[in-house]
């Protein structure tokens, strides 16, 4: 039987590691595991995705998965045929939109967990929105530089007051 699992949540909460986490669990049943990473995302270099605990598995590089531009449905038709999905992305940019196709795949999985960081500027709250401090100059930008994790007080309170100045 087919499965979609999607983990999804801001930058920094742990979807990288869940997804490891699962390979293990697949590799021990003896599945035949095949891992796919976004050809724009290098920051673990080519064909390789990389948690910040350290774990790193070579991967299939597409064109498009977590920036998905065409129809889940493929994706849907594969579970329906037995395949077995577990997906980590960003389910919002960082101007709170919907990240590319998540919404319409969140609408097909069999499970979703939304996952969250603690806020890189109270430290104290659970962090549900990923924040961009740089200069928009690009549709997509991939890496961790220059976004953050932030709580919806303090994401409200950058957006407030643009330009605002995080302490590192």
């Amino acid at each position: 039987m087919g499965i979609i699992n999607v983990y999804t949540g801001p930058m920094k909460c742990g979807k990288s590691q869940k997804i490891f986490n699962e390979l293990k669990r697949q590799l021990i049943a003896g599945k035949n595991i095949k891992v796919f990473k976004p050809l724009l995302d290098n920051r673990a270099g080519n064909a390789v995705i990389s948690t910040r605990a350290g774990n790193s598995i070579n991967a299939i590089n597409i064109h498009e998965f977590q920036f998905l531009k065409g129809d889940i449905q493929t994706i849907d038709k594969m579970a329906a045929e037995g395949k077995k999905f577990y997906i980590a992305g960003l389910n919002l940019t960082s101007e709170k939109k919907t990240f590319g196709k998540m919404g319409d795949l969140m609408c097909i999985a069999d499970n979703i967990e939304m996952m969250t960081s603690i806020c890189e500027i109270c430290k104290s709250e659970e962090a549900i929105f990923t924040y961009y401090k740089g200069q928009k100059d690009t549709d997509i930008m991939v890496g961790d530089a220059e976004y953050i994790p932030v709580c919806r007080e303090c994401y409200n309170k950058l957006m407030k007051h643009m330009p605002f100045e995080i302490a590192q």
